[in-house]
């Protein structure tokens, strides 16, 4: 098709904004952000979308269909933010022959009474739809559905947006609750938090079922994290024993946390008692590192070598850079192949950040364990070496016999941790 010359120098400006209407977005409900196109100069809309949230993978996949629906113009112009990679606009621009220009968001040359009207005619797309959807749902139905997206969604800022929402349109609902306190929790506001998680336990409190996962759950577990943070041990404590109490089966894992928070404030005794309950409690559970370390350290404290022996080798075979970061020696290299993420590197840094300080202030459990990993050594190296393989291997999938050699390596790594475990 043949155009026609261009009397003047065609130019769009690309812009979006934000809306406080809840729409219907597959099983979830969302406050969706409108990226639109105008003529700069007439200020005509050109194309418009509905989007989850402002990103510039799904503004880049608008403009590419409003340029090949309309034909892309000389000079686009497009509001400055931090989170654009400029490498993608410049490739834009090069794919369409476009002059994309960043322009200052403070410098808009746009009148605000313009601007508003623009929004105002795009946002009446939807206001009708959305009130039809409150009326045929629901309010607390809709403010569920915007939690769900709270998942789906990067940004804090549109995160809280969803978050304030729903709790207008359901006050006091358990999940908005806990989940405005968890992001709290998350920027390290701890006295927000606190006060979040604490509203969260109050507002679930009557819909919880002993035994079953639920939102009061997750908003005590809440509460035990920030005290934890704030560094009020006793009353961190004191909640898992209560979380134990009322969710027996521990969905959240706490019962790997207390006796560790326990350590930490010298509580040896009470630490004990915890294990000797666990075992009883919790038979054929799974091995956890740095809970097995722990159990390991207060056996060691009660005069049970051979006790502590067997659970920092379990603790070792589950996760292989605990033991050399606790004691500031040569790690292996993170690469080494893992049954989860329990034997990760960030695992093992994560737990010595945490509870490092428990074997930093105990000279002697320090000297036995460094003894015993030192002894051991030459057994590690073994079963690094084939971990190390696993890796490797893991990397090249495209290997002929690829299964062939998976199983052999299988098959090597359980005769190695046959023989550690003797």
């Amino acid at each position: 098709m043949i155009l026609p010359l261009r009397s003047r120098k065609e130019v769009w400006a690309f812009d979006w904004f934000d809306l406080d209407v809840p729409i219907q977005f597959g099983s979830m409900f969302i406050l969706p952000t409108c990226l639109y196109v105008v003529h700069r100069h007439t200020r005509m809309p050109l194309a418009h979308e509905f989007v989850r949230e402002l990103d510039q993978r799904r503004v880049e996949l608008f403009l590419h269909r409003a340029f090949q629906e309309k034909g892309a113009p000389d000079e686009l112009l497009v509001p400055d933010v931090d989170e654009w990679d400029e490498v993608v606009w410049q490739s834009f621009s090069k794919e369409y022959q476009c002059q994309i220009n960043l322009v200052d968001v403070e410098s808009n040359e746009v009148e605000p009474g313009e601007e508003e009207g623009i929004q105002s005619q795009l946002s009446n797309l939807i206001a009708g739809p959305a009130e039809s959807l409150l009326a045929s749902h629901g309010a607390q139905f809709i403010a569920q559905g915007l939690v769900k997206a709270v998942k789906h969604t990067r940004s804090r800022d549109k995160q809280r947006s969803l978050l304030a929402k729903a709790l207008e349109l359901s006050e006091n609902l358990p999940e908005a609750l806990v989940e405005l306190a968890d992001l709290d929790l998350q920027e390290g506001n701890l006295d927000e938090a606190a006060q979040g998680f604490t509203k969260a336990v109050e507002a679930a409190a009557p819909f919880h079922v002993q035994g079953q996962p639920s939102y009061f759950l997750r908003a005590q577990h809440g509460r035990l994290l920030v005290s934890w943070q704030k560094g009020e041990l006793n009353e961190a404590v004191s909640l898992g024993e209560e979380l134990l109490f009322a969710d027996p089966p521990d969905h959240s894992g706490v019962r790997f946390l207390v006796p560790l928070l326990q350590l930490l404030l010298s509580q040896f005794e009470a630490a004990n008692e915890f294990f000797t309950w666990y075992r009883q409690s919790y038979p054929g559970d799974l091995d956890d590192p740095g809970f097995l370390f722990g159990w390991a350290l207060t056996s060691f404290e009660f005069d049970e070598e051979s006790s502590a022996i067997e659970r920092y080798k379990r603790g070792m075979l589950h996760n292989l850079y605990l033991a050399p970061l606790l004691l500031d020696l040569p790690e292996p290299s993170p690469e080494l192949w893992q049954h989860n993420q329990r034997g990760d590197y960030a695992y093992a840094i994560e737990f010595v950040d945490s509870f490092g300080a428990i074997w930093e202030r105990d000279a002697g459990a320090t000297r036995f364990l460094r003894e015993l990993y030192v002894s051991l050594l030459p057994q590690l190296d073994a079963l690094i070496d084939v971990r190390r393989q696993m890796a490797e291997l893991q990397d090249n999938r495209y290997e002929p016999e690829h299964r062939k050699i998976w199983d052999k390596l299988i098959e090597e790594e359980q005769r190695q941790i046959a023989r550690w475990m003797t």
